[in-house]
């Protein structure tokens, strides 16, 4: 067979989504929205600070219960269905007679770009830029077999866990001792609250010099993301490769059983890791053994609740009652990239000083409030856009550069 010429592929059409995956989507927005409040409202060094902020009854309870619910699950989610999304490119290339790896390469390439913007520009909390590169650890492994995908996942599992227990046996002290971060609290918030932009700009830098540099020697810092996005993406690069959810119908039995098994260790594991949280106790400089089990309980129940998440709204979306209350997700879902940088606009016009400067003013039940209303919008908003538009407006320019031409963007003919 002549393979198809490049130019010749095109980007999946609305019609040819799997809905109960924009329905995952969306509810992995919901949950970064919610995970993502205390990010955008308080300063990265927040952990260093005495007296604790927001210890109130019903701040410390919402805390809890948004930790165990959602801590480290929504941004799995998101990545693994990036790696189901890889799967899928890979079948319809195949299906059309057309090779996928340059337009794959181009769409990594912007998203990579989209990331680091929105890292330096608008908030360091990004997780675009880690997708990207870890979507060419997918390319490099496509044709692995399932036994060398689950020694991957399995060292990808294990490393954190083990780095944050060399941290605690090496006795490695932090970066800088702790008065230097209570103090760098103070002055970020004094920044976010009143500062100017390039002040802002200033302090994320840094951040993320700090997270990727300073700390990767020490076995500390951002370098953890990787491995720990890496095992839910190819965990979905192999629930796609598999097809399971094209019919989940068909495979109702394995999502039934992974569903079981998943939430039940998950959800234990997570109200282990967030009682651990809400009982931390005053940071010393010290590394300790209650930090190392918590750090790994955390590594734990993520991709365990991931994939139980995944299983269980899989299933729920087959009953035609429950359909009707999910399928408002999918809205939000079908244009994730335009919603998960719009929730950083928003909350960052909320929070920092070109907006309405409440940094460091709303605690965790308040916070869930306005993540909850923020998220609502989205899905209003995305549903109205959808009515007009095949993509969303990120979504359509991210493909017309890694196609080389816009798609049609206008519903209708």
């Amino acid at each position: 067979m002549t393979q198809q010429p490049i130019e010749t592929l095109t980007p999946v059409v609305p019609e040819e989504r799997i809905v109960v995956l924009d329905v995952l989507r969306g509810f992995a927005l919901l949950g970064i929205m919610v995970m993502n409040m205390e990010g955008f409202n308080m300063p990265g060094s927040s952990w260093a600070m005495e007296p604790r902020p927001f210890q109130g009854p019903l701040d410390m309870t919402v805390a809890f219960i948004t930790t165990t619910v959602f801590a480290g699950k929504a941004n799995s989610i998101f990545s693994f269905l990036f790696g189901v999304g890889m799967a899928i490119q890979l079948q319809r290339a195949a299906t059309r007679g057309g090779g996928m790896v340059p337009v794959y390469l181009r769409r990594l390439l912007v998203l990579g770009l989209i990331g680091a913007a929105h890292a330096t520009l608008l908030w360091n909390g990004d997780v675009l830029h880690a997708y990207a590169l870890l979507g060419l650890l997918l390319l490099a492994v496509r044709r692995a077999s399932d036994r060398t995908l689950w020694s991957l996942i399995a060292v990808f599992l294990v490393a954190p866990m083990l780095g944050s227990l060399w941290v605690w046996y090496a006795q490695e002290p932090p970066l800088h001792p702790i008065p230097y971060y209570q103090a760098l609290a103070q002055e970020h918030i004094r920044v976010f609250q009143q500062g100017t932009y390039a002040a802002q700009v200033g302090v994320r830098v840094h951040e993320i010099y700090e997270g990727y540099i300073l700390l990767a020697p020490r076995l500390q810092g951002w370098m953890w993301l990787y491995p720990m996005f890496g095992v839910t993406m190819l965990l979905g690069f192999m629930a796609g490769r598999r097809r399971l959810f094209s019919d989940v119908q068909v495979h109702a039995a394995t999502f039934r059983r992974v569903m079981v098994w998943c939430l039940g260790l998950g959800v234990a594991v997570a109200m282990a890791f967030a009682l651990m949280m809400a009982l931390r106790p005053t940071p010393t400089g010290v590394p300790t053994l209650f930090d190392a089990v918590a750090s790994s309980l955390y590594n734990l129940n993520r991709p365990l609740l991931c994939v139980g998440y995944v299983a269980a709204i899989s299933l729920l979306f087959q009953r035609e009652r429950v359909r009707r209350w999910l399928l408002p997700l999918a809205s939000a879902g079908s244009m994730p990239l335009t919603n998960y940088l719009m929730q950083s606009v928003i909350a960052t016009t909320i929070f920092y000083s070109h907006g309405f400067g409440l940094f460091a003013t709303v605690g965790p039940a308040l916070g869930f409030v306005i993540a909850v209303t923020i998220f609502a919008v989205q899905v209003v908003y995305s549903r109205a856009w959808l009515r007009r538009f095949r993509f969303g407006p990120l979504e359509w320019l991210w493909r017309g550069a890694a196609y080389g031409r816009l798609p049609k963007l206008r519903v209708g003919p």
